[in-house]
């Protein structure tokens, strides 16, 4: 072997891992040219709103979305994994019905439970009034976009998700530019507009696209209905630990501080969004593939995944940490510039987070196997708490934005722990206990 030979295999070895999926890279473009078309519909909301508003009045709408990330938590992670079970029936109508079914009866149940206690948590986080009438709306409007998406996920209809994101942001933008415009300024009434836009696009594009989601009082068996809730528990309690880690410094800038630039922090946080759409996208398409993985295949794919995801993540996050601020100055107004230091700490916790939400979808998703998903999001809100109420009231700003990364940090150690020993060291990754419960669905949809 010549020196330069041995020089050029090794990066040919890693391309070759890194396209040794094309079904997933396909699936990936297609999800990702949906979801960044209406992530930058959605990041377009947020500088109008930001525009439109007063910084005071956009970091009340930030602070909002934190707490709409806590009440939606139960409608917006009880659709969790029914794609999973359409996706391994696509050949079998009535058994994805029964799915269906028994499915919606538990997300109707987490809706109905949600709308009650939406009232005492609206209160304690100091929304009342019109908007706490947001806050419900939210919660209609969640409970409808999730449940229709992941219904479209699980026929690997992807572009059809993808499209209905686009249209509901789209109405979501037109909505507030048009109230703006004819002087209607509030934050409460942009949060109301923000939360039903899925049902105005869902009542467009349902006709067009309709998915499995008939629903039939016949087929309604509720032993699997509980079978689903067991499954779907720990979805829900990863979906509570992840939104109050990821609202938490939102919260305790307001609470511990009342801090005048909330609205910038959430600006800047805002923009390093970008940074999780083209990682969101590959670890949506990355689910369903998994899904038919054998454990076998698993120590491969897994390094070929990681490869691939960290090379769309590090250029990325460069880009952000050099061009970030001077942008965030451009899009949003002078008025929203952040400090260098708290932008780049912002940043680095950002990219650590992206690489988490893959591991997450490969636990969740492909293995199912979301409790590691709750260890990991519980161990980062500690983390971010524990780490905020100390370091917020002293550094102020710069203190919430390590604690965010210090979070991320905490969750991706426990990732990288369970990923190395359940696959690396020999365990199984799909338990036991796991399979009886996937066993049992499955017997249920077939009584």
């Amino acid at each position: 072997m010549t020196p330069a030979s041995s020089l050029v295999r090794p990066p040919l070895r890693l391309v070759s891992r890194v396209v040794a999926d094309p079904g997933l890279l396909r699936s990936t473009a297609i999800v990702f040219l949906g979801d960044a078309s209406a992530r930058m519909l959605g990041f377009l909301f947020s500088v109008a709103a930001a525009r439109i508003l007063t910084p005071a009045g956009y970091g009340q709408i930030a602070y909002a979305l934190a707490a709409v990330g806590i009440v939606t938590v139960l409608t917006n992670n009880a659709p969790s994994g029914m794609g999973r079970f359409l996706a391994r029936h696509q050949s079998e109508p009535l058994k994805q019905k029964v799915y269906a079914t028994n499915w919606l009866t538990i997300i109707s149940l987490m809706l109905a439970s949600s709308l009650v206690l939406v009232i005492p948590v609206g209160i304690w986080a100091g929304l009342g009034g019109a908007m706490l009438i947001a806050l419900m709306a939210n919660l209609l409007g969640t409970a409808v976009f999730q449940t229709y998406r992941e219904a479209q996920k699980g026929l690997g209809r992807f572009w059809i998700t993808g499209g209905y994101y686009v249209f509901a942001n789209l109405i979501q933008l037109g909505a507030i530019i048009l109230l703006g415009t004819l002087g209607w300024r509030s934050p409460a009434l942009f949060l109301i507009v923000y939360g039903l836009a899925p049902i105005a696009a869902l009542a467009v594009i349902y006709p067009l696209a309709p998915a499995a989601l008939d629903f039939s009082r016949a087929l309604v068996v509720w032993r699997q209905a509980r079978a689903i809730a067991r499954y779907t528990w720990p979805i829900i309690l990863q979906g509570i630990f992840y939104n109050v880690w990821y609202g938490a410094d939102l919260i305790l800038i307001h609470r511990l501080l009342h801090h005048p630039a909330i609205g910038n922090y959430a600006a800047a946080k805002t923009f390093n969004m970008m940074l999780l759409t083209v990682m969101a996208a590959f670890n949506y398409a990355l689910g369903p593939r998994m899904v038919r993985l054998a454990d076998s295949a698993l120590r491969g794919y897994i390094v070929n995944v990681s490869a691939l995801s960290l090379a769309l993540i590090l250029p990325i996050a460069g880009g952000l940490a050099l061009f970030g601020r001077p942008l965030i100055g451009l899009i949003f107004g002078s008025q929203y510039e952040l400090a260098a230091d708290v932008f780049l700490v912002m940043v680095c916790g950002q990219a650590i987070f992206a690489y988490c939400g893959v591991l997450q979808a490969i636990w969740g998703w492909g293995l199912s196997r979301p409790a590691i998903d709750s260890i990991s999001s519980g161990t980062a809100m500690v983390v971010t708490l524990a780490t905020g109420l100390v370091l917020i009231p002293h550094l102020g700003l710069i203190g919430a934005a390590w604690a965010y990364g210090a979070g991320a940090t905490a969750q991706l150690a426990v990732l990288v722990s369970f990923t190395v020993s359940r696959i690396y060291v020999g365990a199984k990754p799909r338990l036991t206990a796991v399979r009886d419960l996937i066993l049992e669905l499955e017997s249920a949809a077939s009584a």
